[in-house]
């Protein structure tokens, strides 16, 4: 045992029995420059839910996600009676308990949970001054980045989102995530096209469907038409529970396919391995950090290459303990679509296309509260009862 591992472990034994004290939910809905279209969906605002764990000692344990249109603020508050007054390190048997005995629709009690897990995980790793990847184990300090371009593209103009493209491969970006909308229409793969002729051909090309096509037939001709717009990988033509359309997609094309995001059950993983070729994970909708590291582990044993769903904080400490994560989604701060990073407590820090894993306690995720809390469209607090 090292001298960092030592003193790890002791503070841990010091720690075992602090219990949280109270939980605050915000509720953050901030504006965008433009709505963001995702597949059929469009959202004027990114709206958010960040959860706020406090112990007796004043340690903070945060976590957010996106709401999605959904109660999903309301079902969190729901449960984080089953939460507070419980030790941070008994997470595990904490979430166990809530997720069998809650009524409540099971994949938003998932996303709930979700978010009442990863802020236990940070409330632990704070508790004990280590990051989670060293938890985990770490393995690497810096980690490839697959950055996400082209939003806001029919206000920018596809000339600004190509030149978009070719500065982040400049950079060191060796595979790239393009917002295209309607990934089979002619406009898109016209588009996708010019994409693929200004980067380099090792550079890998990824456009996400979410989840808009609803045939085997009808994703077999898309499929097609992106393979020969110069696509190298499709993200969630179907949703996660339909992995039979997408084990008989992959027969069809030779595109690479990618999945999971939206996971609510950790045995749909090993449905969606028979199918993809890169497993999506996202810990704030499959239930918490231990459920993503199953769907990780799982992979690890089939070869399959794990590419997590935002957010990149969180991912990174991930991919850092895990070299079959490939690499980590990023969003950046100047696109102006995810603004929730103007909350955060320093930027990460990118560096010739991959991210400096973080080495602060916690989970990645380090927020200005007070900030937060004055702008947000509500607030409440759960007390111990």
């Amino acid at each position: 045992m090292t001298h960092s591992d030592r003193k790890v472990a002791t503070r841990a034994v010091e720690r075992a029995d602090c219990r949280v004290a109270f939980a605050e939910i915000a509720v953050c809905s901030l504006e965008l420059p433009a709505p963001v279209r995702l597949g059929d969906s469009i959202y004027p605002t990114r709206d958010y839910v960040v959860l706020r764990l406090v112990d007796g000692e004043g340690t903070e344990g945060f976590a957010f996600g996106y709401s999605r249109g959904t109660p999903l603020a309301a079902t969190l508050e729901s449960i984080l009676g089953s939460v507070v007054g419980t030790r941070a390190g008994a997470r595990a048997g904490t979430v166990q308990r809530i997720l069998s005995a809650s009524p409540a629709v099971r994949p938003l009690l998932v996303r709930a949970v979700s978010l009442a897990d990863i802020a236990l995980w940070d409330l632990t790793a704070k508790s004990v001054g280590a990051p989670l990847v060293e938890l985990l184990g770490a393995t690497r300090d810096r980690v490839p980045v697959m950055p996400v371009a082209g939003y806001f593209r029919d206000v920018r103009g596809d000339d600004a989102v190509i030149e978009e493209i070719a500065e982040l491969e400049r950079r060191g970006h060796r595979q790239i995530k393009l917002m295209v909308g309607a990934v089979g229409s002619p406009q898109a793969i016209a588009f996708l096209g010019r994409a693929r002729e200004a980067l380099a051909s090792e550079t890998r090309l990824a456009v996400d469907a979410h989840y808009s096509l609803s045939t085997v037939p009808e994703a077999v001709r898309t499929a097609r038409a992106l393979e020969d717009a110069g696509v190298t990988l499709l993200e969630d033509p179907f949703v996660p529970t339909e992995w039979r359309k997408l084990r008989e997609l992959r027969r069809g094309s030779r595109i690479e396919l990618a999945a999971g995001e939206d996971v609510v059950d950790p045995v749909q993983y090993l449905d969606l391995l028979e199918s993809v070729s890169v497993l999506r994970v996202d810990p704030t909708t499959c239930g918490g950090v231990r459920a993503a590291l199953s769907g990780i582990e799982a992979a690890s044993h089939r070869g399959v290459e794990v590419i997590p769903h935002v957010f990149t904080a969180i991912a990174a400490q991930l991919a850092g303990a895990f070299p079959i994560v490939t690499s980590v989604e990023h969003i950046s701060v100047a696109s102006g679509s995810d603004p929730i990073d103007r909350y955060f407590d320093g930027e990460l820090a990118i560096e010739a296309g991959e991210v400096v894993v973080d080495r602060r306690p916690g989970v990645g995720i380090h927020l200005d509260w007070e900030r937060l809390r004055r702008e947000a469209v509500s607030v409440v607090r759960i007390d111990a009862a």
